[in-house]
């Protein structure tokens, strides 16, 4: 491995700093991270620097406070691990002549009609998308490809703003939900509602070279916000999708670090609902690596650091040695509306078979919402390994049964 003695990581969502110490203890890490999420980042007093910057900030402003930085202690490396400011990641990396994802790729992965446009021209798939601002933009598209219809931010997460339009009637309602609920400025995209099975797909690349390495079955609401996720390596019925995702990020132009490709099984073959230049949320890497021993954040890290990872990750699949279970997560939901009290039972709940955890997310006082609109609104979790999936994901929901919510008045 390069022995790195400066590395900037941008943003602060995934918890790498003591994989990072772990691995190059005498590493210097300077973290840039948008005001907005100060507070995700974890072990700060393990950093020479944390600089935080408007999310809202110019670029530039982002390379410039990077390259200020770089002039007092040479960057070595560049890191982005979580969903945000990987579009800041790329212009510094850039800037600095290091090595990260393009900054036109990072570009298209985030804009879901750009997607769209270049796996068309790549000819992996053809899935009508468009921008519309307008009831009368929104039945253009309607009567060109029919009904039901999907809304959702050409640029989101956590599944918020996602609206289905099943009847012309419903036009008007469904664009101004998806325009209220979208994040701050950005445009609401329209496609057909594309009818089968959702999974995500876990995936590490290097120099081009694609590893397909997890995937995920997904329980949603009505809402299309995730309740749970099982989460297995690859088998043999899965070839389909693993030659599909390998296009994906060809077309993509991604060539390097982990992926989370979101995907519904149509009649017609694969299709991809959006990907992502991350490993994947919602638990998916802890749970990998537990089931499976797959860790998909120290790889990216050691990538980051300079090591070559793809003979260890080829290594890894093939070690005889090496767990193939199945992992599973349940979220819990609030019964209602109002402010949390307490949550009980979380003892009991993880003393139960092939349970591997139980976290709360929110906190007595908190104020809970139903029927939940987004990731953000959802109470807790809890997780498991077994050796198959049918076990793993009735033991999480039986382990999120046994809690009691209770809520207050708001």
């Amino acid at each position: 491995m390069t022995v790195f003695k400066h590395v900037l990581v941008v943003a602060g969502a995934r918890d790498v700093t003591p994989v990072l110490r772990r691995l190059n203890p005498a590493v210097s890490i300077t973290t840039l991270v948008a005001t907005q999420r100060l507070a995700k980042v974890r072990h700060p007093t393990e950093c020479a620097r944390v600089l935080a910057l408007d999310e809202a900030a110019d670029p530039q402003e982002w390379v410039a406070v990077a390259q200020h930085v770089h002039r007092r202690q040479p960057i070595e490396a560049v890191g982005a691990f979580g969903e945000f400011d990987q579009d800041h990641a790329a212009a510094i990396a850039s800037a600095l002549n290091l090595p990260f994802h393009r900054e036109e790729v990072i570009a298209a992965v985030y804009d879901k009609v750009a997607m769209r446009r270049r796996l068309s021209a790549a000819g992996v798939e053809e899935v009508p998308s468009t921008t519309v601002s307008t009831v009368g933009e929104l039945r253009r598209f309607a009567d060109d490809h029919g009904l039901p219809v999907i809304l959702k931010p050409q640029c989101g997460t956590g599944s918020l703003g996602i609206v289905r339009v099943d009847d012309l009637t419903d036009l008007d309602q469904g664009l101004d939900r998806a325009v209220h609920s979208a994040p701050p400025g950005s445009p609401v995209v329209v496609e057909p509602f594309l009818t089968g099975a959702e999974v995500s797909v876990e995936a590490f690349s290097e120099r081009g070279e694609h590893r397909i390495v997890g995937i995920t079955h997904k329980i949603k609401d009505d809402n299309f916000v995730e309740l749970g996720h099982v989460v297995r390596e690859p088998g043999p019925d899965d070839s389909h999708v693993v030659a599909y995702v390998r296009q994906v990020l060809n077309a993509m132009g991604i060539t390097q670090g982990p992926t989370h490709t979101e995907l519904i099984l149509t009649g017609g073959g694969p299709r991809v609902v959006e990907t992502h230049t991350r490993a994947g949320g919602d638990q998916i890497p802890a749970l990998l690596a537990a089931a499976a021993g797959i860790d998909l954040v120290e790889l990216a890290v050691r990538q980051v650091l300079g090591e070559r990872v793809l003979p260890r990750l080829d290594a890894l699949l093939v070690a005889p040695d090496r767990p193939r279970r199945v992992g599973a997560i349940r979220y819990l939901v609030p019964p209602r509306s109002g402010r949390l009290v307490s949550v009980e039972h979380t003892g009991h709940a993880m003393s139960l078979p092939f349970v591997t955890g139980c976290a709360l997310l929110k906190d007595p006082g908190d104020e809970l919402i139903t029927p939940i609109r987004d990731s953000v609104d959802r109470v807790g979790y809890c997780t498991s390994v077994a050796d198959d999936s049918e076990t793993a994901e009735e033991a999480a929901r039986r382990a999120i049964d046994t809690l009691t919510v209770t809520v207050g008045a708001t």
